[in-house]
C-alpha cells in the first residue's frame, strides 16, 4: 500500500510538470502573436491549464483538504492580477469542507477561477474593490460563493448565462454533479453548490 502511495504521487508531480510545460508553451507562443484576441485566448488557455496544475497538485496533500490548498493556490495566483486593479482576493473556509471528493477538486477551482477572473475583468474601473470566495458546509454539501463589491450588473448580464466564462462554469459544476445558481436581482453572489464526499460523474 505505502508502495502504491509512492507511485501515485510521482504520477502526479509527473503530470503537474507536464501541464506546466504546457502553460510554458502557450504563455511563450502568446508573446509571439501581434493579434491581442488571439493573445488573450492563449493566455487565457495557460491559466486555465494552470489551475489544473495547482489543483492535481493540491490532491497529493495528506495533511489538509485538498479544495482548501488548491482554492488557496488559485487565490494566491489570482491576486497576482488583481492587484494591477487594485482588487483584494479574500478567501474563507469554514469547518467541515474538507470531504469533497478529490475528482471534484478540478472543475471546482476551475470554476472560481472563471469568476472572479471576469469580475477582476469587468466590475472594477477607476477604483479597486474586493472579490470574496466563501466555502462553507450546509447540510450535506459544500457551498463555494463568488462575490465582489465592484461595478453592478448591466441589465442583460448575467442572468442570460450565455457568456463563454458562464457558461464553461455551468458545465464545470455540472461534471461534478453540482448545482451553479447566479446572482438574484440585487446580488452578486454566484455559488457553487458540490454534495460532499460524492466522487464526480
Amino acid at each position: 500500500m505505502q508502495a502504491f502511495g509512492i507511485v501515485l504521487r510521482e504520477t502526479v508531480h509527473r503530470c503537474t510538470n507536464d501541464l506546466q510545460l504546457v502553460v510554458s508553451l502557450l504563455s511563450l507562443q502568446a508573446t509571439r502573436l501581434k493579434d491581442r484576441e488571439g493573445r488573450a485566448a492563449l493566455e487565457d488557455a495557460a491559466e486555465r491549464i494552470a489551475i489544473l496544475a495547482r489543483a492535481r497538485a493540491a490532491t497529493s496533500e495528506e495533511e489538509q483538504s485538498a479544495l482548501a490548498t488548491a482554492l488557496r493556490q488559485v487565490c494566491e495566483a489570482l491576486q497576482a492580477h488583481a492587484e494591477l486593479r487594485s482588487v483584494l482576493i479574500s478567501l474563507e473556509i469554514g469547518d467541515g469542507c474538507d470531504e469533497v471528493a478529490s475528482p471534484l477538486v478540478t472543475p471546482i477551482c476551475l470554476a472560481v477561477n472563471e469568476l472572479a477572473t471576469n469580475a477582476i475583468k469587468h466590475a472594477f474601473e477607476a477604483k479597486g474593490g474586493k472579490i470574496t470566495v466563501v466555502v462553507r458546509r450546509r447540510d450535506d454539501d459544500v457551498v463555494v460563493q463568488v462575490d465582489d463589491d465592484g461595478l453592478p450588473f448591466l441589465d442583460a448580464a448575467p442572468s442570460d448565462g450565455h457568456g463563454l466564462g458562464l457558461g464553461l462554469v455551468r458545465r464545470l459544476v455540472s461534471s461534478c454533479g453540482g448545482k451553479f445558481h447566479q446572482p438574484p436581482s440585487g446580488s452578486k453572489t454566484f455559488e457553487i453548490v458540490v454534495p460532499s464526499g460524492q466522487s464526480a460523474s
